[in-house]
C-alpha cells in the first residue's frame, strides 16, 4: 500500500470513528433542567436493549436473590444494586443481611438517591452515605424532601434536615409524585369517592384534593407517577401500564383519552408501577403475573413508550417489588 492510500485509509476511518461518536453522543442521555419530555419521540436504533446502552442510563434496583418460603417463616432481606439500563453490569451497592435496603429515589437533578422511604441520602457521584430521615418525595430543586402526614404537608431540607411548618390539608395521603413545577402531588386512595381505588391529586399548597377519572372497568388503580415534565402520568391500571395527559386546569386533570402498550397485561402483568426516565422516553416497571401470585419472581423490565417494545433487565431468578427501582442519568447538566 503506497503512502497515499494509507493517507486516505486513514482519514476514512478517522471520519467513521468521529461519525460514530457523534451518533452515540446523540443517543447519550441528558438530564436537562427544566425537564423535558417527549413519551413519543421516533426510537433512534430499533433494538431496545442497544438503545439503552447508548443513553448511558443506570438504574437503582432493590432485589434478593431467592423467593423465601414464607410457609416456613423465611426471609430475605433486600439489597440495592447497580445496574446498566440494558441489563448489563450489575453491581452490590449495599451489603446488609439484617436490613431491608428498598423504595430508592433519585433526585431531580440525578445528582443524588434516597433509599428506604427517604431515610438514607447518597451522593451518586462518591457514593457517600448518610442517614436524613426524609421522605419519599424530592422537590423539583433537589433540596428538599416531601411528606403529608396528619400534621400536613411538611418538607425536609436535605442538607440541615430542617422540616417546614406543615401546610394543614383536609386528609392524609401518601404522596407519590409531585410536578415539576412544584404545583401538584399525585397519590392514590383507597375506598374514595365511592370508588374502592381512585388516583387523585392536589395541590402542593393544600386544599381540595380531586378524582382523576377511573381506567374503564373495575380493576385496582395505584401508583402513579409524573412523566420528568409534568405533562403526562402512567399508573397501574389493574392490568397493565396505562399512560395520560395530565392537565390540573381540566376537570379531573386530564383530557380523557388513555394510551395503552400493546398487549398491555401479557407483558405489564398485574401492578406494574412504572418510574419515568428523566428524557420521558422510558418507564421502568416491574411484572408481577396477572394471577396475583407475590411469591414468583417478579423481573424488572424497561418499557419503549413510542413503540410498546420492552426488555427485561434483573437477572433472572431475583426478585424486584413496585416501586424498588429508579434511574440514574448518565450525566448531570442543569439549565436554568
Amino acid at each position: 500500500m503506497n503512502v497515499y492510500a494509507k493517507i486516505v485509509l486513514l482519514l476514512v476511518c478517522g471520519i467513521a470513528a468521529t461519525c460514530h461518536a457523534e451518533e452515540e453522543q446523540s443517543v447519550r442521555a441528558k438530564w436537562q433542567m427544566p425537564a423535558r419530555c417527549d413519551p413519543f419521540a421516533q426510537p433512534r436504533i430499533q433494538d431496545l436493549k442497544e438503545e439503552l446502552r447508548r443513553t448511558g442510563y443506570r438504574l437503582v434496583i432493590s432485589i434478593h436473590p431467592s423467593n423465601p418460603d414464607e410457609s416456613k417463616g423465611e426471609t430475605l432481606s433486600r439489597d440495592l444494586y447497580i445496574i446498566n439500563a440494558d441489563g448489563t453490569g450489575l453491581e452490590r451497592f449495599t451489603n446488609t443481611p439484617h436490613e431491608d435496603e428498598r423504595a430508592p429515589r433519585t433526585s431531580p437533578n440525578g445528582e443524588f438517591f434516597t433509599y428506604n422511604q427517604g431515610k438514607y441520602f447518597v451522593d451518586v457521584r462518591t457514593h457517600e452515605t448518610k442517614r436524613i430521615d426524609g421522605d419519599y418525595v424530592w422537590t423539583p430543586d433537589s433540596n428538599n424532601t416531601i411528606r403529608c402526614g396528619p400534621e400536613g404537608i411538611v418538607y425536609t431540607d436535605i442538607h440541615t434536615g430542617h422540616r417546614s411548618v406543615p401546610i394543614p390539608v383536609k386528609q392524609n395521603v401518601w404522596l407519590a409524585d409531585m410536578t415539576s413545577d412544584g404545583g401538584w402531588f399525585i397519590f392514590e386512595i383507597r375506598d374514595y369517592l365511592g370508588r374502592q381505588y381512585t388516583i387523585d391529586f392536589m395541590s402542593s399548597k393544600g386544599g381540595e384534593i380531586q378524582k382523576m377519572p377511573n381506567y374503564p372497568g373495575d380493576f385496582g388503580e395505584c401508583h402513579p407517577a409524573f412523566s420528568p415534565d409534568g405533562k403526562w402520568m402512567c399508573w397501574n391500571a389493574g392490568g397493565g401500564i396505562a399512560i395520560r395527559k395530565f392537565d390540573p386546569s381540566l376537570p379531573g386533570g386530564t383530557d380523557g383519552k388513555i394510551i395503552s402498550p400493546p398487549n398491555n397485561a401479557d407483558v405489564m402483568g398485574q401492578d406494574p408501577c412504572g418510574r419515568w426516565s428523566h428524557c420521558g422516553r422510558y418507564i421502568a416497571y416491574v411484572k408481577i403475573p396477572s394471577s396475583g401470585s407475590w411469591r414468583v419472581h417478579s423481573p424488572i423490565c424497561i418499557l419503549r413508550v413510542a413503540d410498546g417494545k420492552t426488555i427485561t433487565i434483573s437477572p433472572p431468578g431475583w426478585v424486584g417489588h413496585h416501586w424498588d427501582y429508579d434511574w440514574i442519568p448518565p450525566t448531570f447538566e442543569s439549565k436554568p
